[in-house]
């Protein structure tokens, strides 16, 4: 049962009729009775908005920053709040051969951003060599695509200034895990933390690393006792993770989770949906409410594999539909939409096991 808290004004009228003797006149004007009550009634409110903070901070959904990190997640993840990562990788240096390079050398990219070698290195016979790098700095902005170009902070005899990043980059670099991200995953764990390895077990294990956003568990995909983890990530330029990021995620889990069969972390195929779409009236306004309309439906419908009703993974495993009626509904309900004809896709949206939805190219008939 819930309990109304009376307003400023209530408290105030209260007051003054408490107040009041019986065998009192008419109260005066200038009485004592009324700036009394006004008092009392601000001292009473403040006394409700404490016992309504009170409240909030005995629930994750509702507690602020401080009484989510310093109760909430203690008690739900042992492994707290995601930390920021640094974006390591492989770069290919040239020059001439058996010059050194010291793993005291860094390197400086474009916008200021330095690299570590994680150790010395030699240049070889062919007048090139790989090494391993590491960002200084933990963060997102570290991550680097293969091909940009990165220069030595200070020159080194024998080496090119210049060095290449490798496919597949700079990778594994991520922010500390927004506020929000956290919480939700404090709800999640509250509700289904059994620890038992079942397929939300497998999701929440996922999510502890840095930048995984979603996951979903799908067990004896490739035989019986195998369990199947579909990761993204979708703070970085690409949501779907690389190898290295896959390696890291698997690690994870096969120090985490319950003893099993064979275990796979893997990221789930892309499937980009192009749309062919005549619109009415047909303006840039209502292009864009529209494009947001079926980009949410393919967010929220489309997943590697099939959930129930729970939010589980549907068991046997299977692939998603989308249905074409869910597409027109939300093109249909977009701000200023008064009538459509999707085209493109044709009909339902239909994925394998394994392949994820996602938003492609609009074409406006």
């Amino acid at each position: 049962m819930t309990i109304d808290r009376p307003s400023l004004a209530e408290l105030s009228r209260r007051a003054d009729a408490e107040l009041t003797l019986e065998t009192a006149s008419e109260a005066l004007r200038r009485n004592l009775f009324t700036p009394l009550a006004r008092a009392l009634a601000g001292a009473v409110h403040g006394l409700y908005g404490h016992q309504d903070r009170i409240k909030d901070q005995l629930f994750p959904q509702t507690c602020d920053e401080d009484t989510l990190l310093n109760i909430h997640v203690p008690l739900e993840l042992p492994d707290g709040r995601n930390s920021a990562t640094s974006a390591s990788g492989t770069v290919l240096i040239t020059g001439t051969a058996g010059m050194p390079v010291d793993q005291s050398d860094t390197l400086t990219r474009s916008d200021g951003m330095l690299y570590s070698f994680t150790a010395g290195t030699t240049v070889g016979s062919d007048g090139t060599v790989l090494a391993s790098v590491v960002c200084q700095t933990p963060s997102l902005a570290g991550n680097t695509e293969p091909g940009a170009k990165l220069r030595f902070s200070n020159p080194v005899d024998g080496v090119n200034g210049e060095v290449v990043v490798q496919s597949p980059g700079l990778s594994g670099g991520t922010d500390i895990e927004d506020i929000e991200d956290l919480r939700a995953r404090v709800v999640e764990a509250r509700a289904k933390s059994e620890g038992v390895g079942n397929t939300a077990d497998w999701e929440r294990w996922a999510k502890e690393i840095s930048g995984v956003t979603r996951a979903w568990a799908a067990p004896k995909l490739v035989g019986a006792g195998s369990m199947t983890v579909f990761f993204v990530r979708d703070d970085d330029a690409s949501i779907f993770p690389d190898a290295n990021e896959q390696a890291t995620v698997l690690a994870h889990l096969e120090a985490t989770g319950t003893t099993f069969g064979e275990i796979f972390a893997v990221s789930p195929t892309d499937k980009p949906i192009n749309f062919s779409i005549s619109l009415s009236p047909d303006t840039a306004e209502i292009r864009a409410a529209v494009t947001a309309a079926l980009a949410g439906v393919i967010s929220l419908e489309g997943s590697p594999v099939k959930r129930d009703s729970s939010g589980l993974t549907a068991l046997p495993a299977e692939g998603v539909t989308i249905p074409k009626t869910h597409l027109d509904a939300a093109a249909s309900n977009s701000s200023g939409e008064w009538d459509h004809a999707i085209v493109e896709p044709a009909g339902d949206i239909v994925c394998a096991i394994g392949e994820l939805a996602t938003m492609g190219t609009i074409t406006w008939l």
